[in-house]
């Protein structure tokens, strides 16, 4: 059976496009994800997108796509303005210091962040038009990291994967990202996440801690809809070809012409691209200080050190050399002589064959970059030396320290330990079993392999990944049909995280202008509850003075439009208070920035307040306690966005929702929508014969428990704005004389049944006030009562 297409996105493509005598011309590059996807597109069919590396005039755009596509690439057009804002400016001067824990040198700019959001949608907007339901996206690096999510806004029917290539930074260092929250939704619009190093999880999973309040997993993280994988995959290189390389004459070549340069002493070699990321001038003062703290190496030891040029036009990047140059400069002039040159400094490129002779002419490999996402130079000098076995002194703050165990790992801000590891790696070669166990790893995890890892985790998912769920749009077939012949409309809608954003404090998140304007339309033309786990008090004073119905603590009591509180459910909350209360009074004082919330039925702690990783674990501490205590008690516990409440088991969302569909059986349209387990009750609870008018959503992605989704509160809302423009615009339409006398029945039998829809006249069909007045004697002399307080 045929592998499903596989789409790659990365910010450049494998390609080098060049215009040579009025034509341009499409050859192959080289690099590390070129190499570990080559036998992958080799098994499957393969579409591979990004920039083409230049930029193209409009007019010879088709030409240059037609040439790319036959490589299997599908170019990416970025305007100059846009590639500078992009690549240039957030890219490469926001993400790059900032995820590689140099906040001090990222510089936010609004301009760049607008650039970057523009070209991650071009992105995305290419990938939804190449792309068919079933197939599999792979997202690559920090230039993209907006581009999941929005497939996900698109509604794409595919699997999605990210590996992101950089550091992940501390959570304090990403916190200072003007636009961390963005970046991280963006993240987690992918179905699975994966990264160098464990490190880098950790500090991924603390900042949706942090900045989101999204508790996770070692290796998952669940949102309200769905469960993204977090995974460890440390990418490989190809040691088969490293190995062919050595094998060619420019490697020999370059090898023994070292060897015979400097016969009689020790190799130390360095390859880096000159960033300030690397540890360049870190390195060069570790090899000075074991000079004049070790004498005897002068004239016996040589750093070969070759810095690639990069981004020569930025000031930092110059700055750099500028150091670099004079560090040489004082190394050279302090120990050099006429015979002895200590540090042969090389600022430029050099082919991959040559490094290779390099890396075999070497006794020791020094790679001491201050932050790094994984290294392949130190992978790539473990492959050509082979057999020859060698020391490689490594920093411990790159992604290869977790990897190559064999490696003598040193902090390269503390100069004297890398002097003192570097005079012992002189006197003392490793032993081979130690550099065996380097080689073992480099020549199992290449990045073939790393590849197919990658895929094959991804697309085990499969059942996970393809929900049937698709973006709510009311403008779209078959809604706007069903809107527009909706004459009885009946509307459930959650509160929190459905309505209004989750707040850190919950009494802050009363309804802003938006929410009421666009309640009080859709209650002038359906029948509309909200259904929420607030308090019967918090609701009336939130949303009291509207003409909608109410239902408070997940069902314990109602109020119909226009009329007064009904407890549906008997219960007392007396087991609550004398079972429960204690447990969350010790863990308030335990936790400070917690809070109780108390209900009639029902008590909830809160730990929004709270240092996130500190009220995680407390929440999960007290989890355990509750699950002691209410053992054969009739309470259930629900876990929700950083709140833990019990409430009794028989008051719940769906048997509210089942008494409300009940008292409204003409009901033509029904919509609901939620955003968390308790919403999940809701949307289960809507019989089979309801199912082909009834119309569900879910807010902050996919779910099965929903059939439309989207993506916020903010959506959502825009969303139900167009419904009430729809219903306005087909009541006016309405008010046509010529309509039928069947018309005319059916509204009467709308007035008879109470539901607030259209009468044909442009007006809404009011339950009467007799009708509410004899609601109100019920409920105040009946079997249900009000609700004290209220």
């Amino acid at each position: 059976m045929a592998k499903p297409k596989l789409i790659v996105a990365s910010a450049r493509l494998p390609v080098t496009l060049t215009k040579r005598h009025e034509a341009w011309e499409v050859a192959p590059s080289t690099g590390g994800l070129v190499t570990a996807l080559k036998s992958v597109r080799e098994r499957r069919e393969f579409t591979w997108l990004g920039w083409p590396g230049a930029h193209v005039p409009e007019t010879e755009r088709a030409a240059v796509t037609r040439e790319l596509n036959r490589h299997g690439a599908s170019p990416v057009f970025i305007s100059k303005a846009h590639m500078e804002g992009f690549y240039e400016n957030f890219s490469n001067e926001v993400l790059w210091p900032l995820f590689h824990n140099s906040a001090e040198r990222s510089r936010f700019d609004l301009t760049g962040w607008k650039a970057y959001q523009v070209v991650n949608e071009m992105f995305a907007d290419l990938i939804a038009k190449v792309s068919r339901p079933g197939d599999v996206v792979w997202i690559h690096d920090y230039q993209l990291a907006l581009v999941p999510e929005l497939l996900r806004r698109k509604g794409l029917n595919c699997a999605i994967g990210y590996f992101l290539h950089i550091p992940f930074p501390s959570a304090e260092t990403y916190r200072t990202l003007p636009v961390s929250e963005a970046i991280l939704r963006g993240m987690l619009g992918a179905d699975l996440l994966a990264f160098h190093a464990y490190e880098y999880v950790a500090h991924f999973r603390t900042a949706c801690l942090r900045v989101l309040g999204l508790e996770s997993e070692p290796d998952t993280l669940g949102l309200s809809a769905r469960t993204v994988q977090l995974a460890v995959l440390p990418i490989g290189i190809d040691p088969a070809e490293i190995r062919e390389m050595a094998q060619g004459a420019a490697a020999r070549a370059e090898m023994l012409s070292l060897r015979q340069a400097y016969g009689g002493m020790k190799i130390i070699v360095g390859v880096d691209r000159l960033d300030y990321t690397k540890g360049i001038p870190q390195k060069l003062e570790a090899f000075e200080e074991l000079l004049r703290s070790h004498p005897k190496w002068r004239g016996k030891a040589v750093l070969i050190q070759v810095a690639a040029p990069s981004r020569t036009n930025v000031s930092q990047y110059q700055l750099l050399k500028r150091e670099v140059d004079e560090l040489v400069g004082r190394i050279n002039g302090r120990f050099g002589t006429s015979s002895y040159t200590p540090v042969v400094y090389v600022n430029q490129a050099m082919p991959r064959d040559r490094l290779t002779g390099m890396y075999q002419a070497a006794d020791i490999a020094l790679v001491t970059p201050v932050r790094d996402g994984m290294n392949l130079v130190a992978l790539e000098y473990v492959a050509a030396r082979g057999e020859l076995g060698g020391a490689l002194i490594l920093s411990e703050f790159a992604g290869a320290a977790h990897c190559l165990p064999g490696a003598r790992l040193v902090n390269p801000y503390s100069t004297a330990q890398v002097a003192d590891v570097l005079n012992d790696s002189l006197e003392n070669p490793p032993s081979p079993e130690a550099f065996r166990h380097m080689l073992r790893f480099v020549n199992d995890n290449t990045s073939t392999r790393w590849a197919n890892r990658f895929l094959d985790q991804l697309e085990s998912l499969g059942g996970q990944v393809q929900m049937p769920a698709l973006p709510l749009s009311f403008a779209d077939e078959p809604l706007a049909s069903a809107v527009r012949s909706a004459v009885r409309p009946l509307i459930f809608l959650d509160y929190d995280g459905t309505l209004r954003n989750y707040e850190l404090d919950p009494q802050a998140a009363a309804p802003d202008a938006q929410i009421l304007r666009v309640l009080r339309e859709l209650s002038q033309l359906s029948t509309l509850y909200v259904i929420s786990g607030r308090s019967a008090v918090t609701l009336e004073n939130w949303l009291g003075k509207l003409a909608i119905g109410l239902v408070c603590e997940h069902g314990l009591a109602f109020k119909d439009p226009g009329g007064f509180w009904q407890q549906r459910v008997s219960v007392s909350g007396s087991a609550l208070q004398r079972v429960v209360r204690p447990v969350f009074e010790d863990f308030v004082r335990r936790t400070p920035g917690s809070r109780i919330e108390l209900k009639q039925a029902a008590i909830a702690w809160h730990y929004r307040g709270a240092d996130p990783e500190y009220g995680s674990f407390q929440a999960k501490e007290l989890l355990t306690r509750l699950e002691d205590n209410l053992k054969r008690r009739p309470f259930k516990v629900l876990r929700g966005s950083r709140v833990i409440e019990v409430r009794h088991e028989q008051v719940t969302k769906g048997n509210a929702v089942r008494h409300l569909l009940q008292r409204y059986p003409d009901a033509d349209f029904l919509f609901c929508a939620g955003d968390d387990r308790t919403d999940e009750e809701m949307m289960d609870a809507i019989p089979d014969e309801w199912r082909d008018r009834a119309v569900t959503c879910w807010v902050g992605g996919r779910s099965a428990h929903a059939a439309y989704f989207r993506e916020s509160s903010q959506t959502l809302l825009a969303e139900l704005s167009k419904l009430a423009r729809a219903w306005q615009k087909a009541r006016g339409e309405a008010r046509d004389p010529r309509r039928s006398e069947d018309d005319g029945e059916e509204r009467d039998s709308a007035r008879r049944n109470g539901l607030r829809g259209g009468d044909g006249k442009g007006h809404r069909t009011e339950t009467s006030a007799a009708t509410e007045r004899t609601r109100g004697r019920h409920a105040r002399t009946g079997k249900e009562k009000r609700v004290d307080g209220d």
